[in-house]
This record gives structure tokens, C-alpha cells and sequence, in this order.
């Protein structure tokens, strides 16, 4: 068993809130969780991090639990957001737990050992309404409920906040306490949007039991220029780990397109190289910026994370020839391009603005016209592809049709 994880968080500074004396239970062997509302059909790049910190955890000996929240997300966790998180039908929440999970299986071994992965409303589904207000809502203040930022925030601003939502953190509470009884699961993290949530957890179950665990939260990324949320595209967009949502090679490209201030805190945050390799990294990236040594490692190993090493060789293929000579295209096989890329089928001898709005590189004809008035664009045919470049990194990729 290792004894320095929380050491090691602390140093890749994925430790931003901390209970008193976590360190000294993550010298032993123990077992935290984790949990994913399942509010769409995917995780995205976000979701990633608690992952990767799953795994740091496992490498140094301990047990990982994740919640994939049926019962919750029929509710909807109101941290982070300004309004009502809309209903979910109970039958699409059942299609995105299956999503999820599989992503999730893909990522860690299931092995209901070291490695669990629960649904919540295996237990929450059981509750009666009585008996849940007795048994949690007794144990807890509402001064406390009341105290959580995202509640003081929607009141100050006068803004609607669902009696549902309210009890959203007893309900995570009361997940918390399930693991605990167990699989004597003693630690919980989360991002710094579930502090509160966590805290609860923490004492209802010291109220209830007389034992005391923990919990830490890891900070938010945001990109330090800018403070603009890591892990949407300019357009807004999630960045999604499904490749059906978000292709491999756009995957890629977004991390590839990450400011040097972001991508040095995403490197200690997401890479598996030890903290020696990445500050001499960080010292060469400095030397010849140029080069852009941080954002190659970093694109390269979390998309090799997601989607496998033989994806990355091929992005990597298509990376240099549609940057240096992309009437070389043909050379990859649509079979293996269709692997990384939204390839779609196209008439080359269509006007150009609607080839442009077919490709979906635009939104509208209206955009089309004017990016051919402005000579924005470059067209390459080939016998198999014709590419369309918008500016200095945005692609489109159509296959000709026979």
C-alpha cells in the first residue's frame, strides 16, 4: 500500500477542499466514490477528471465506487446551475445509465471488488417518503441546507428553486450513508460545486453512526487567460467522450487548441506521467512554445485514454497531411478515416455554398456566402475525398460520391 495519494493530489493540485485528517485515512487502505448523474448519454471531457482521479486512487491501493444516478438524476442536482434542470423521462435516463456504464466499464475493470459500479436507485426506489424524512430529514439542519452556496445564490437573485432540488443533498447524503453501511466506503469526492453535498453526507453519518469520514473536492478547470470553462467547444458545446458526439479527431483538436497556462495545469491534472517528467516537460515547452510539446502530450494521452492507442496514430496521420498536403488524403482509407472523423458523402459538383452547409463546417447558406466572398475558404479534391479548410484549424471531410 502507498501512502502518499493525498500527497500526490495536493502536488498535481487536484486538491482545493479537504476534511481534517484525510491524509492520514488515505494511508490505509479504504474506499471512495464517486457519482455521475446520468442527464445525458454520455460523459464528457469534465467527467474525465474524477475518472482519471479514480484511477490514481486504484494505483495507490484503494477501492473505487462509482454511483451512476438513477434515483438521483430523477430529481436533478442543482449545483452549477441558474434554473430548474428539466424532468428526464424515467425511460431515457434508463438508456443513458447503460450508455454511461458502458463508458465507465471501458475506462476500469468492473470486478465488484476493488472496482464497483452501483445504481442509486437500487436503494433510493425503496424509500418511503415517511421514513426518509424521519430517518435523514430529522438528522439535518436546514440552517446547514440553507448555507449551500447554490441555494443562497438562487435566493439572493430571487430565482425558482424546486422543493425536489432543495432535497437533492440529503438524497446524496443519504447515498453516502448506504456506502458507508455497505462496502464501509469512507471517503467522497467531487468537484467544488458538490462541496456542500459532500459536507452533509459527512455529518449526517458521523450524527447517525458516531464514525467519522472524509471527503475532498477537486477544483474546477478553467483556463486561466481567460477564465472561460475547460471542456466546451467556442460554439459552447460539451466536449463528449462518446465518438458518435464528439469525434476522435475533434477530441484531439480541442485539446491540441488549449492555451499554454491551461494545458500546464491540465498536464498535472490528466496525465500519467510522474510530476518529475512533467515539469521537465513544462521547461522544454518554454525553450520552443512553437513546438507546442505540452499540447501534443496532453492531446495525445487523454485521447489514448478515450478512444485507444491505434486511434491516435491515425489522427496523427491525418494531422500532418491536412496540415502540410492534403491532396495526400487518399493515402488513408475511408474505412480507417470513418474511425476518427464525421466523414460524410458528398456531390462535388454541387455550388460550393451548399457542399460548404452539407459539409457542416456553417450553419446556414447565409454564413456559406459570405466566407466565399471573404476567399475564407480552401478546397481540395481528391479521387476519394474533398476537403474543405475554414481558417487555420477547422476541417471538413466529404467522401465523393461514385
Amino acid at each position: 500500500m502507498k501512502a502518499d495519494f493525498f500527497d500526490e493530489l495536493k502536488k498535481r493540485g487536484l486538491i482545493a477542499k479537504y476534511t481534517p485528517k484525510i491524509a492520514e485515512q488515505l494511508k490505509t487502505k479504504t474506499t471512495l466514490y464517486i457519482g455521475f448523474d446520468p442527464t445525458a448519454d454520455s460523459l464528457h471531457l469534465g467527467h474525465l477528471l474524477p475518472l482519471i482521479i479514480a484511477k490514481r486512487a486504484l494505483n495507490f491501493g484503494h477501492n473505487i465506487i462509482f454511483i451512476v444516478g438513477g434515483g438521483t438524476a430523477l430529481i436533478g442536482d442543482p449545483s452549477g446551475k441558474n434554473k430548474e434542470r428539466p424532468i428526464i423521462p424515467e425511460e431515457k435516463i434508463k438508456e443513458n445509465i447503460k450508455s454511461i456504464s458502458t463508458q465507465i466499464e471501458k475506462f476500469m475493470t468492473i470486478d465488484n471488488k476493488r472496482v464497483r459500479l452501483v445504481n442509486n436507485a437500487s436503494w433510493l426506489k425503496k424509500l418511503s417518503l415517511l421514513n426518509f424524512l424521519r430517518d435523514v430529514g430529522k438528522e439535518t439542519s436546514i440552517n446547514s441546507m440553507l448555507d449551500l452556496d447554490i441555494v443562497k445564490k438562487r435566493l439572493e437573485e430571487h430565482k425558482f428553486m424546486s422543493f425536489s432540488e432543495f432535497a437533492y443533498q440529503l438524497i446524496q447524503t443519504y447515498d453516502f450513508y448506504v456506502l458507508f453501511n455497505k462496502y464501509n466506503c469512507r471517503v467522497q469526492y467531487g468537484g467544488t460545486d458538490q462541496w456542500g453535498n459532500i459536507i452533509q453526507g459527512i455529518q449526517f453519518i458521523k450524527k447517525k453512526t458516531g464514525k467519522q469520514v472524509h471527503g475532498f473536492a477537486f477544483p474546477l478547470i478553467t483556463d486561466p487567460a481567460t477564465g472561460k470553462k475547460f471542456g466546451k467547444t467556442e460554439k459552447g458545446k460539451a466536449v463528449w467522450l462518446n465518438p458518435q458526439k464528439t469525434s476522435p479527431f475533434h477530441f484531439h483538436q480541442f485539446l491540441l487548441n488549449t492555451s499554454d497556462a491551461l494545458t500546464e495545469n491540465l498536464m498535472f491534472y490528466y496525465s500519467f506521467l510522474n510530476i518529475d517528467e512533467i515539469k521537465k516537460l513544462i521547461y522544454e515547452h518554454k525553450k520552443r512554445p512553437e513546438k507546442r510539446l505540452l499540447q501534443q502530450q496532453i492531446a495525445n494521452e487523454i485521447t489514448e485514454i478515450v478512444h485507444g492507442k491505434k486511434t491516435v496514430q491515425i489522427i496523427k496521420d491525418l494531422n500532418q497531411i491536412l496540415f502540410t498536403s492534403p491532396e495526400k488524403l487518399d493515402k488513408i482509407l475511408p474505412s480507417e478515416l470513418k474511425k476518427v472523423f464525421p466523414l460524410k458523402k458528398a456531390d462535388k459538383n454541387l455550388p460550393l455554398n451548399l457542399l460548404l452547409l452539407q459539409s457542416g463546417l456553417v450553419d446556414s447558406k447565409k454564413e456559406a456566402d459570405r466566407l466565399i466572398k471573404q476567399n475564407a475558404l480552401k478546397v481540395f479534391a481528391t479521387s476519394t475525398y474533398t476537403i474543405i479548410k475554414k481558417g487555420k484549424k477547422h476541417f471538413s471531410i466529404c467522401l465523393n460520391k461514385q
